[in-house]
Formats: structure tokens, C-alpha cells, sequence
């Protein structure tokens, strides 16, 4: 509930995914109060399991979440909330003040993790297969696709490039455009060609078989494009609204741009994992919770803690980042 908020803290988290429990983690370490505030919106959710986690390869998403928010109860200066903050700003003193679930809390440093959302196929049986023969991630489920015929949906610019990814493990691939017209220009048609891909014009209408024992994706017209395995990709909104607020320097997708130590251009304000630009992978994310925790904690060297936390070192010179 959010009248259990505390009214101030030393960190607010925004996003509860691998980056932003990373983040927290590494705070509770630093023994510095910290609230996540965690929307329940991981991008990864659907899918049957998460690859290439040092030590737990597989994993489930619900599973790798679940140890990460036990392992915060260790911390008692860590809080996790179930909620939305719809509001950030940062005042003329440099604190910065959320609106989670209408209820206000200020905090000293905020580590915004809040992700992306991928925009989906609207087509009959997506809801049933996604996440077990139908992915978005070619470095994340590409070698599931082993030696398999895979279906690329889309007709971006991006797209051959983003199919030419998926020819490192799948036997033959198919781009289906979603459009009747021709999509991609002869010099596109020529490159994949040359790969071995091949473009199939026409709309998208079902997926064909039952989830695991896929078969293809049937088109508006009747026709049957045979496969096992589907990769979509159409759009990804950086859900970047509240970095927006702030004032954060964002790249041409709409990312927020960060130094090595995670720190946007608004002081004070750190992000981590898909919502900053480059690989969008669960190690990677973590891997940047865990340097946006350390470097924000270690910002607040010799700074009083919130709440019940014993007293902070002094501050450290050369050792002190933004």
C-alpha cells in the first residue's frame, strides 16, 4: 500500500527487473535506505527461460526474480513496492520528489530502470506461444532455434539486418513483411537472397500448431508459411516518460544516455539495463544495476543515512563519484 511509503529516502528505484534489484542490492549493501518501486512490467516475463546467466543457465524469469527479491530481505534498509510512480522532479536543493500511487516521497538519488515495452503481433494464437516458440530476442533465444526454419515478422528498415542475426543458428529463415505491397528495396532483397532468406510478402494472420510444436504462421490470404520457430520485431518504446521529466539527455531512440558510472546528465539520476542504449541482455542489465548501486551509493559518502542505517563514512576525495 502507499500509505506504508516512507516519506523520504536516501535512493528511490524506479523498475524492479534484473537491473533495478541489482541496483538495490548493491545499495542495501551500502547500508542506504532504498524503496523499488516495482510496476510488475518485465519485459522478459512471458518467456520459458532466461539464458546466459553465469552459474543459473537456464533460468525462469518468475524464478530469477523471485531469488532476487528474497535476497533484499537480508537488507532491512531496503523496501520493495508494488505500484507506479506517474511523477518525478528535482527541486532547486538538488532532492528529488515522486508521486508513487498518489502518495509523495523525496529522496536523495533516484536509478531509473523502467525497460522497454516491445510492440507484438496482432495475430491469432500470440498470447499462447509467446515466450515458447515465439521470441523477440535473437541473442537470447537464437540458439533455440538451432538448425530450425525460422519466421522473422516485420518490414522495418531494420529487419534484414535483424534476420541476417538469426542465420548464426537457424537453418533457413523467412521474413513475412505484413504487407501485400513489396517491403525492403531491391538492394535489401539482393543481400538476403545472397543469404539465403527469404521475403514473403502478405499479412500475418494466425500461428499454426500448438504451443511448443509450432508449424508455421497461416496468412490472410490462406497461404501457409511453414516454420518452427517465430522472431518479431516491429518498435521498442523506451519507457523513458519520468527521465523525460527530469530532463535527461536521451539518444535518437530514446534511450537515456549514461557515463561509465550509469549517471545521466541530470546529477543526482542513474539508469541501467534496456532503457540505455547497447546489448539489451539480463547479465547486462544486472551488470549495470550493480554499477549504478555502487556508484550511487558511493556518491552519498559522508552524507547522513535515512532512516535507521548506522552512520556513513566520511567523505572519501578521490574515491567520491557524482
Amino acid at each position: 500500500m502507499a500509505s506504508d511509503l516512507p516519506s523520504s529516502v536516501d535512493v528511490l528505484v524506479v523498475g524492479g527487473g534484473p537491473a533495478g534489484l541489482s541496483a538495490a542490492t548493491w545499495l542495501g549493501r551500502y547500508q542506504r535506505s532504498t524503496v523499488v518501486v516495482d510496476a510488475g512490467q518485465q519485459r522478459n516475463l512471458p518467456a520459458e527461460s532466461a539464458h546466459g546467466l553465469l552459474g543459473r543457465d537456464p533460468t525462469t524469469p518468475d524464478g530469477l526474480l523471485a531469488e532476487a527479491r528474497a535476497g533484499l530481505e537480508q537488507y532491512p534498509q531496503v523496501m520493495l513496492h508494488h505500484g507506479t510512480t506517474t511523477a518525478l522532479r528535482r527541486d532547486e536543493g538538488g532532492r528529488f520528489h515522486a508521486t508513487v500511487d498518489g502518495a509523495e516521497i523525496s529522496a536523495e538519488r533516484v536509478v531509473l530502470a523502467t525497460g522497454v515495452r516491445d510492440r507484438v503481433p496482432e495475430i491469432a494464437g500470440f498470447a499462447d506461444h509467446y515466450g515458447i516458440d515465439v521470441h523477440h530476442c535473437p541473442a537470447c533465444d537464437g540458439y533455440t532455434a538451432r538448425n530450425q526454419l525460422v519466421i522473422v515478422l516485420g518490414s522495418g528498415e531494420h529487419v534484414p539486418a535483424y534476420a541476417a542475426e538469426l542465420l548464426d543458428w537457424a537453418d533457413s529463415v523467412r521474413i513475412v513483411t505484413g504487407a501485400v505491397e513489396p517491403a525492403f528495396d531491391e538492394e535489401q532483397r539482393a543481400v538476403l537472397a545472397d543469404h539465403g532468406a527469404e521475403v514473403v510478402d502478405g499479412v500475418p494472420e494466425a500461428l499454426i500448431g500448438d504451443p511448443g510444436a509450432l508449424t508455421g504462421v497461416q496468412l490472410a490470404d490462406g497461404e501457409l508459411v511453414e516454420g518452427d520457430k517465430v522472431f518479431f520485431s516491429y518498435a521498442h518504446h523506451p519507457t523513458n516518460d519520468l527521465a523525460r521529466q527530469l530532463g535527461c539527455e536521451l539518444d535518437h531512440e530514446g534511450r537515456i544516455a549514461v557515463d561509465g558510472f550509469q549517471l545521466t546528465s541530470v546529477d543526482g539520476v542513474y539508469a541501467a539495463g534496456d532503457i540505455t542504449a547497447g546489448l539489451q541482455l539480463v547479465p547486462i542489465a544486472i551488470g549495470q544495476g550493480t554499477a549504478a548501486g555502487v556508484a550511487c551509493a558511493t556518491s552519498l559518502r559522508g552524507r547522513p543515512a535515512a532512516g535507521a542505517a548506522p552512520a556513513p563514512a566520511p567523505p572519501t576525495r578521490w574515491f567520491t563519484v557524482r
